[in-house]
């Protein structure tokens, strides 16, 4: 059996443990003071009688106890678990980048510890069942109505998701409720989060290009759903001039101009360098990583191609050698 326990914030706690049911006093070996069943922790013999109370002080407590007779035959094996509140410490953040279904969800797990997922739920009256590797969960409801499968990712610190039931045409009606239970030996830490997919969902970047020497356009990501009338994005362009350029696109100053629009083109003028960034236009989700673009004077590209093309011998120069 695992029992999962509580971590007061480190306060004492305790919890009884049965070693066996309810007994029939003519049952043969039965004692009244039923001293013939010995509590162990490993080689460490605890003490006798079918219950014990587990001490689960500043998280001790946790361990496997076994219960045996006297002639050291094992009777019950248990695993206790102590459940850490802390929940300053832990946080899970999922996103996703379209309206696939597919998510993707980490968190931050408590430094210089190694844990391992051991469990992982929906939602209430949803069953998950790991495979054989037990990296792969599948949770189903018995109506149908929920059918999510998530593996998770080599590090052990987050899992990709896919809601198979998931259709990107209708409107969500249900959220999502995930929580990761994390086991480090004997110490249980859980992560949840509860979202729709329109909460989350986070454009990959966009790809910019030049029209002419005063315009650039971009183009929506290729992983963002189509058609783009059903599932429009609106973008944020910020203009950053002079020294500040080399601090990239993250450098925010009162000099610094951001604006929205719906349009894909911009006009751009030498020495300003251009960010723009995504978002789902329908819905308050975050926005997508800024995309860089930096123009050179044509002055400037003319003067590289005329010393590339006086400098590098042609393709035909080589046939006609």
């Amino acid at each position: 059996a695992v029992l999962f326990f509580y971590d007061l914030f480190y306060t004492v706690f305790f919890h009884p443990l049965t070693c066996l049911g309810s007994f029939n006093r003519e049952e043969e070996g039965w004692r009244r003071d039923n001293d013939w069943i010995l509590w162990m922790m490993g080689e460490e013999e605890k003490k006798k009688g079918n219950s014990f109370l587990v001490n689960l002080e500043e998280r001790t407590g946790g361990g496997i106890f076994t219960c045996h007779s006297l002639d050291r035959t094992l009777l019950k094996n248990t695993t206790v678990l102590v459940k850490h509140l802390d929940e300053q410490k832990r946080y899970m953040k999922c996103s996703t980048r379209n309206y696939q279904g597919e998510f993707h969800c980490s968190w931050n797990f408590t430094d210089k510890r190694v844990g391992t997922v051991i469990g992982l739920s929906d939602a209430e009256n949803v069953s998950c069942a790991v495979d054989a590797s037990g990296q792969q969960w599948t949770c189903s409801s018995s109506s149908g109505q929920s059918d999510i499968m998530c593996s998770v990712n080599r590090s052990g610190l987050g899992v990709a998701c896919v809601d198979r039931q998931y259709c990107p045409y209708a409107e969500e009606t249900d959220r999502i409720t995930l929580t990761v239970y994390m086991r480090t030996n004997y110490l249980l830490e859980e992560y949840s989060q509860r979202f729709y997919l329109s909460d989350i969902v986070k454009p990959d970047k966009v790809s910019i290009k030049e029209v002419n020497s005063s315009t650039i356009e971009w183009s929506y990501p290729v992983s963002w759903n189509s058609p783009i009338s059903y599932f429009p994005l609106s973008f944020q362009v910020k203009e950053i001039k002079g020294r500040e350029r080399k601090n990239g696109c993250m450098w925010d100053s009162p000099r610094t101009k951001v604006h929205t629009t719906e349009s894909s083109q911009w006009s751009v003028n030498a020495k300003v360098m251009v960010c723009v960034r995504a978002q789902d236009a329908l819905c308050d989700s975050p926005w997508s990583d800024w995309t860089e673009y930096r123009s050179v004077p044509h002055s400037l590209v003319y003067c590289i191609q005329q010393n590339l093309s006086s400098r590098t011998p042609s393709r035909s120069m080589y046939l006609n050698y």
